[in-house]
């Protein structure tokens, strides 16, 4: 790149962070960074003296709390303006984030996220937000591309914060995030011609890159396995074409190997450059459910189960499962509680479910997409389909009454039965006066049925028969 068009300013210094656990899964961050940044000039003089830089606030101040917005995040601030005497030019600002460090976890988590904001600290105007989903060492993000420099001094603000709508993680603690936020100053407008592609990476099938052209709109794109010019071209959108241009591109690149990513201007000219995609993941993650222990519990009774999910090929997104995710069969239980530890390429989610006043069975479902993979989160996670089954089973009360006087009821045998929802049982034989028991009648229920008792006279055979409960009940006999 001629070093005339451009400028490279640094405007965070390096920062480290450790996690400390606050119970639950609740977290902070502690950081620290030098006092005096780095500013770093990667031009000719000239333009470098058109520039007016404030590094801003010197160091970053406080801890990161766990927090439902941005602005309680860790922040600085910038200010980049041009002097009157380059009123004429035109330059454009693209902020950019170097990664030098990521902990395994952090570079999966949904919960550590960047955002930019136009001012300083006290504004809530933003220009662009994301995570560091996939992110490596020796990556860059493109935090805000395309700003136009003016000469009104403009501030800029990047916040880094930790989620809590995204449940932030214990498998976070102790894990280092290590940046630095740079700003690239590219004049559009001169008199040496310039079409370039000034940055290309591959993560995965993920390719981007971005190119600069100070004549000409950029209006297409093409990502091939040849080096020649390409016959077809995929159409910029209109809103978007400009001198430069950012691309993202997760669809191309569907095996490894070497691809040439082209870009066409409006006066028809082509530029490219090769990239190496080494890696690719085509498949989702996937999920198994484990059994449900106890597989029975009552009211107020917990139960938990396993989820297991794996992906072989880039390991899945902490995408932490919540409560709201899982998908119950019915309302007789609710879920309390999910943890996550690790397992080899994913996580393990233990799932913690309690009874209500509602018997029957219930099984767990969790939509599509829930769980994705890290370094390739379009590749979406299918339904994680039915699990085991658990059943609430309640302790409700049998009442033993009679419906003739000529049968009498003992206290003692005839007490109130405790009886399980659902569970087989027996019920005592009764005592009546002149009478012979032969049995209570089969059901399924006590709820509906009155047990008759057989008169010896009338020659009548019934079958001692086990039943079930299905809530509070009272058992009649009566002769015939």
């Amino acid at each position: 790149m001629n070093n005339k068009k451009k400028i490279i300013v640094m405007v965070l210094a390096i920062f480290l962070l450790g996690l400390l656990v606050i119970g639950g899964s609740y977290a902070y961050f502690s950081w620290t960074s030098n006092v005096s940044k780095n500013v770093i000039f990667n031009t000719s003089s000239n333009l470098k003296n058109y520039i007016v830089y404030d590094e801003g606030e010197s160091k970053f101040v406080g801890d990161l709390q766990v927090s439902s917005n941005y602005y309680n995040g860790m922040h600085s601030t910038i200010t980049i303006s041009k002097k009157s005497e380059a009123a004429n030019l035109n330059l454009l600002a693209t902020i950019h984030m170097d990664i030098n460090k990521i902990g395994s976890n952090m570079a999966k988590s949904t919960a550590l996220k960047w955002t930019v904001t136009k001012g300083d600290s006290t504004s809530r105007t933003v220009l662009a937000e994301g995570n560091f989903i996939g992110s490596n060492a020796g990556d860059t993000l493109i935090l805000v591309p395309n700003i136009e420099v003016t000469t009104t001094p403009t501030k800029y603000t990047v916040w880094i914060w930790l989620d809590s709508n995204e449940n932030p993680s214990d498998l976070l603690s102790g894990e280092t995030l290590d940046t630095n936020v740079w700003t690239e100053i590219n004049q559009l407008e001169g008199t040496e011609d310039r079409f370039e592609i000034t940055r290309i990476n591959a993560n995965y099938q993920t390719i981007s890159a971005t190119v600069v052209d100070n004549k000409y709109k950029v209006t297409n794109y093409a990502i091939t396995k040849s080096n020649t010019v390409p016959s077809t071209w995929n159409n910029i959108p209109s809103a978007e074409q400009n001198n430069i241009y950012n691309l993202t591109d997760r669809t191309s690149a569907n095996e490894t190997g070497t691809y040439y990513v082209w870009f066409k201007d409006s006066n028809g000219r082509t530029t490219s450059k090769s990239v190496s995609v080494t890696q690719v993941d085509n498949t989702p993650p996937v999920c198994a459910w484990g059994t449900f222990s106890p597989v029975q519990i009552g009211n107020n009774e917990t139960a938990s189960i396993t989820l297991t999910c794996t992906d072989s090929e880039s390991e899945i997104t902490i995408n932490n499962i919540k409560t709201s995710d899982i998908v119950t069969s019915n309302d007789n239980v609710t879920i309390t509680n999910i943890t996550k530890t690790n397992v080899t390429n994913g996580y393990k989610y233990t799932i913690t479910v309690k009874g209500t006043e509602n018997d029957g069975t219930t099984t767990l479902t969790i939509p599509a997409n829930t769980v994705k993979n890290a370094m390739y989160p379009d590749v979406q996670g299918n339904e994680i389909k039915t699990s085991s089954a658990i059943t609430i089973a309640n302790q409700y009360t049998v009442k033993y009454e009679s419906g003739n006087n000529n049968c009498t009821l003992n206290s003692t045998t005839y007490r109130d039965y405790e009886a399980t929802y659902g569970t087989e049982f027996n019920i005592a034989n009764p005592t009546c006066a002149g009478y012979t028991f032969n049995g209570w009648t089969a059901s399924n229920t006590l709820d509906t049925s009155k047990a008759k008792y057989g008169s010896s006279s009338a020659n009548t055979s019934w079958t001692n028969a086990s039943t079930k409960v299905m809530g509070d009940t009272k058992t009649y006999f009566n002769n015939l």
